[in-house]
């Protein structure tokens, strides 16, 4: 899924380091040209600025009333007070100070001095050098143990750690090989780990503490730079400079969980003091990134009000009211392992097999995209190249000095013809009757008829180093990427002449070409130009400047509706993905490494990305599936069996059906009148029960069979009836009467209300019912919290306090665990439910969330983001 990060927040200024207050509530963030700016975290904005130098690296002591930063050009400590953010005293430590540390009882404060070969010890209590370690190293960064008496310095030239005993000031053992250029280093709470990013290895190496030993070395993103850690100690996240995305390291397994795409270049993290929020400095603009660490957000429809999972949680369905349909959503991207060196892939016009260019296993390999597993292959030495024909029935391959023609339904190459080794691009004509081949060497474009494949004419001049090809969609002209011409030829098809040549720019490389047929985009790779061109095929000309890409932008293609562009770039690892209306990269989505092609599914649905540095292809949801369904639905619910979505439509007194498998509506909608709210399946899968407020009614539909009916008359109850929830043994289904303040419960034996309604609060809405039926969960929208009936009582015995007004509940299969939404807060609260008190911070979601629904094994849960039209997908 493409995430959707947070706005970040604007300085003003280019930020370099920062420093976390200990109470969490300031963030001091050194900016260039000698300023300091104070963020409040709960407010996320700019509160204070005041001019100090010292800004190289920064640290507040553990009483949160001093901060000390190094000034490097002075060679010197600034001490600032932080109740007046003024320099109150400076240290001199002449050597080169590259990076500093403060003790957990704040007493001393240990600088590295790079060119001194040294450690400074600074005294707080007078702030003065009380000593200066010797150390046979060129020390760059130095970390603190938070626990302990240690304190960790790196040495960048000679890719090692050494370990310093604070109660002695020694070093002690010898020097800890880790990975390449270690800027900076950070031990994990405890004090058991440090955490050493290798800028030049693209790695993370992990030392035990204990052993003084590395015991995993990493692989992240591209030149890391600087790691956080989560003060639970669960996550360490890693700021990417080169790559521009944060790799969340999952520290009990050491693997990398998710990698992020952030909009700027991340080079300096913290993370606030309950662990939901990570800080970044923007390296190459002038804001702060602001990243949830537990959770990733992705666009769905207009409204979104509730949300169910699939048994096996890949898939969430989520009712989009505003849009009469239901979102649905992959929860997490898919890698799809190919042989050595895919570096080009072409998807077949229903979308349902790809064709990966495998150009180091000598081979086209062939993907299922509906089981999204490779199930064949064709041999092809070399392939470079491919291109679908428009209906689908051939693939055309070029590499190892021929061209190869792949029958789509047989698999097997159908003819070849010799080309030049250094053939590099391939196009295939609207029709299907021409092939333009690019030939670098001899700066040709060679024409091929394809049935069968012969050369039509003589290879057409072109520019110099000609790469790329690409045609229009109604086939009248083919444009080339000349590399070392700077500029794009413009073929005529028919007369197969040259008729223009535009200056496009340094070093053009790959072309897409707009469904229109209005625009030719350009990615030029050159380090020193790192963007795609616009150029308007009417009038042959660039329209507009260059727009910035970075990091090696390589194959390009556009979507099905023009509106946005996908740009790979082949160093950072990720995808750039353009919002062709503002020109501006609106996300950056993580891939594999060195990611070279691109293609999209015909619906625009789903990116598939040629990693050629990691032999797999990766397959990523660009948005969501929408299925229509009836007007305003609200309520959804999963059949037992997973083979079913029932969808409660508010707006038109309907329920549909939507068959799992196809993701599909099945049969007619069910009319059951009014305005029905919320749907709850029996377990057997047998009946399913829908709320009704306009008619103060429960309706019960028959889902035995293949087709869902109403059956017998609806049962009336309360006044106005919202929410409900069906016990796990099947016999009651209790309902949320919002207008009466109660909930009841209904006999599922006789359908009807059995006993005396139960009094809950002022607006009940959302239930949740306990594993063994003794507790009912309710969410009190009228009050800040949440009830717990006792059903054997009837009545209510406890309350869970929360910070804002309930909306959904979720609960765990062991019932350990229940999940609140608060629409308020924009956050999502867990419940301890034998203690009935919140386990740690709130986790951040979008605006106004609403439904909750959790994975089976109840690790992660959904969030229906109502008025931010998201949906949250959050680690617990």
């Amino acid at each position: 899924m493409i995430n959707t990060n947070p706005a970040p927040l604007v300085l003003g200024r280019v930020p370099r380091t920062l420093a976390m207050s200990p109470d969490g509530r300031s963030l001091y963030v050194a900016c260039e040209g000698g300023t300091f700016c104070v963020v409040d975290t709960s407010a996320r904005k700019v509160t204070g600025t005041f001019a100090c130098t010292a800004g190289h690296a920064v640290a507040v002591t553990p009483d949160g009333l001093r901060l000390y930063g190094i000034d490097v050009i002075e060679g010197a400590v600034s001490v600032v007070s932080t109740q007046t953010n003024a320099i109150i005293r400076t240290v001199s430590t002449p050597g080169g100070p590259r990076a500093l540390g403060i003790t957990p009882d704040g007493r001393r404060v240990y600088v590295a001095l790079r060119d001194a070969r040294g450690i400074a010890v600074i005294d707080t209590g007078s702030d003065t050098v009380i000593r200066t370690i010797a150390v046979n190293a060129h020390p760059f960064g130095l970390a603190a143990a938070a626990t302990g008496h240690r304190v960790y310095v790196s040495d960048a030239d000679a890719a090692t750690v050494l370990v310093i005993d604070t109660t002695t000031d020694t070093v002690i053992g010898t020097p800890i090989p880790v990975a390449a250029f270690p800027r900076t280093l950070t031990v994990s709470p405890d004090g058991s780990r440090v955490f050493v990013p290798g800028a030049n290895a693209h790695a993370v190496s992990v030392i035990d503490t204990g052993t003084r030993t590395v015991i995993r070395t990493i692989p992240v993103g591209e030149n890391p730079v600087h790691v956080a850690v989560t003060p639970d100690g669960r996550q360490a996240l890693v700021a990417n400079l080169r790559s521009e995305t944060v790799a969340v390291i999952d520290t009990d397994s050491l693997t990398v969980k998710r990698t992020i795409g952030v909009a700027g270049a991340p080079s300096w993290m913290a993370v606030s003091r309950d662990g939901q929020w990570a800080y970044a400095t923007a390296f190459k603009g002038q804001t702060l990134l602001l990243l949830p660490t537990r959770s990733l957000t992705t666009d769905v429809g207009a409204r979104p009000e509730s949300v169910v999972l699939s048994p096996d949680g890949r898939h969430a369905y989520v009712t989009a009211a505003g849009s009469d349909a239901v979102s649905v959503v992959d929860t997490r991207d898919t890698e799809i392992p190919t042989g050595a060196g895919p570096n080009a892939v072409a998807v077949t016009p229903d979308g349902r097999h790809a064709y990966v260019a495998e150009s180091g296993a000598a081979k086209v390999g062939v993907l299922d995209l509906r089981t999204e597993t490779a199930v064949g292959s064709v041999t092809v030495a070399g392939a470079q190249a491919l291109a679908m024909s428009r209906d689908g029935t051939s693939v055309y391959a070029v590499g190892g000095g021929r061209l190869s023609a792949i029958d789509t339904a047989t698999r097997t190459v159908t003819g070849t013809l010799p080309v030049q080794q250094s053939a590099q691009g391939v196009a295939v004509s609207p029709d299907g009757l021409r092939v333009y081949v690019t030939d670098a060497d001899s700066d040709t474009v060679s024409v091929v008829s394809t049935r069968p494949l012969a050369a039509v004419g003589m290879p057409i001049p072109v520019g110099d180093r000609p790469l790329g090809v690409t045609v229009t969609p109604d086939g009248r002209h083919a444009y080339v990427a000349n590399t070392n011409a700077h500029a794009v030829s413009v073929l005529d098809t028919t007369s197969l002449q040259v008729v223009a040549t535009v200056p496009a720019g340094a070093f053009p490389e790959a072309l897409a070409v707009s469904p229109d047929g209005h625009r030719v985009y350009v990615t030029h790779s050159d380090p020193g130009v790192n963007s795609v061109t616009v150029i308007d095929t009417g009038t042959q000309t660039v329209t507009g400047a260059p727009i910035p890409v970075r990091h090696r932008p390589r194959g390009v293609t556009v979507s099905p509706d023009g509106r946005q562009l996908y740009v790979a770039a082949a160093d950072s690892g990720t995808v750039c993905v353009i919002d062709l209306a503002t020109r501006a990269v609106v996300a950056r989505i993580p891939a594999g490494r060195t990611p070279t092609g691109v293609a999209l599914t015909p619906d625009g649905g789903r990116l598939l990305v040629a990693n050629s540095g990691s032999a797999h292809v990766s397959l990523i949801e660009t948005k969501a599936r929408s299925v229509a369904v009836g007007k305003t639905p609200f309520g959804v619910a999963l059949s037992p069996d997973g083979k079913r979505v029932y969808v409660a439509n508010s707006g038109s007194g309907t329920v549909s059906v939507i068959d799992t498998a196809t993701a599909t509506v099945t049969g007619g909608p069910v009319a059951v009148g009014g305005r029905p709210r919320m749907v709850a399946p029996t377990p057997d899968g047998r009946r399913l029960y829908v709320t009704d407020p306009a008619n103060a009614a429960v309706y019960v539909l028959d889902t035995a069979g293949p087709a869902v009916s109403v059956t017998g008359p609806p049962l009336q109850v309360g006044v106005t009836p919202y929410g409900l929830a069906v016990s796990r043994d099947g016999q009651r289904v209790y309902v949320a009467d919002s207008g009466a303040g109660t909930v009841l419960a209904i006999d599922t034996a006789t359908n009807q209300v059995t006993g005396t309604p139960i009094s809950a609060g002022v607006a009940p809405y959302g239930l949740a019912v306990s594993p063994d039926g003794g507790r009912i969960y309710v969410a009190d929208a009228g009050a800040d919290e949440v009830l717990v009936i006792d059903t054997a009582a009837r009545k209510v015995t406890d309350t869970v306090a929360l910070p804002g007004a309930p909306h959904g509940l979720a609960l765990t299969r062991d019932g350990r665990r229940l999940l609140v939404t608060v629409p308020t807060e924009k956050s999502l609260v867990a419940v301890d439910t034998l203690t009935l008190t919140g386990t740690g911070a709130p986790f951040p979601v979008g605006s106004t969330p609403h439904g909750v629904a959790l994975t089976p094994e109840g690790h992660h849960a959904c969030v229906a983001n109502a008025a931010s039209n998201t949906l949250s997908f959050v680690e617990l």
